[in-house]
């Protein structure tokens, strides 16, 4: 089939770098898996291979989608859907997710996935390796609003880089798998809202002190003469809450 520049697709051919990412998710008998823009089916096989009591797939091209329930039948549920906008939240229980996450949309991607967290037990992902560098960054240039919203609720790890000549067609850039691991933090999703919006701020002007960004509570006024990619991410939460409390 004719691969769509629209969504972003470049598919694994490389089998052993499919078994190492079905391998670091740690599949059992008695995982419900979620595989995002699933394609032509690589990864699927692999992650069928090791009898999962669940495989759900969620592909946002229609044609792929003909294509799967062809190839697959009754093995797998097969949706066609947006998972920049998925409603996760509706699964019963919780799922391992993995992908090969279209480079345009990666990052909203995981961050919806934040939005769904009560259902999300892990997440293997590969994304494109300067994405992985971003959203494991807690300082410098590649530090940024989103990696600074993911600390709190997820462990971020970056686990092996894949060469493009592992995909067709070849993508200009290396990729990276990353593994995702839920921490426990709990927030409500109101506060969650607020939080984001904060850091938006935060980071909206990187060239300036944070003073002139965001307000600061009385205890925390010495991180004003500090830029945004200067604090950590655990220091931004406690501003956050200190703030709350005023």
């Amino acid at each position: 089939m004719k691969l769509k520049k629209r969504f972003g697709q470049h598919f694994l051919r490389d089998r052993n770098v499919i078994r190492k990412i079905v391998d670091s998710g740690s599949v059992s008998e008695k995982d419900r898996i979620v595989e995002i823009g699933p394609g032509g089916g690589a990864l699927t096989e692999e992650i069928l291979s090791r009898n999962p009591k669940e495989l759900l797939l969620i592909e946002v091209d229609p044609d792929w989608v003909n294509y799967l329930k062809e190839k697959f039948g009754s093995k797998v549920k097969i949706v066609k859907g947006d998972a920049t906008k998925f409603p996760f939240s509706e699964l019963p229980g919780k799922w391992k997710f993995f992908g090969n996450l279209p480079y345009n949309v990666s990052t909203a991607i995981i961050r919806n996935l934040l939005r769904h967290r009560k259902v999300f037990d892990s997440g293997v992902f590969m994304v494109q390796k300067e994405v992985a560098d971003r959203l494991t960054s807690r300082s410098g240039k590649n530090y940024g609003y989103l990696p600074a919203l993911l600390s709190p609720f997820f462990k971020v790890e970056k686990l092996f880089d894949v060469h493009p000549k592992s995909f067709i067609p070849p993508p200009k850039v290396f990729s990276t798998v990353i593994r995702i691991t839920p921490t426990g933090f709990s927030m409500e999703d109101s506060e969650l809202t607020e939080f984001e919006e904060f850091l938006k701020r935060a980071f909206s002007q990187r060239r300036k002190k944070l003073k002139k960004n965001v307000e600061l509570p009385d205890e925390f006024k010495s991180y004003g003469e500090k830029r945004a990619e200067e604090v950590s991410p655990d220091e931004f939460l406690r501003i956050f809450r200190a703030l709350k409390e005023e």
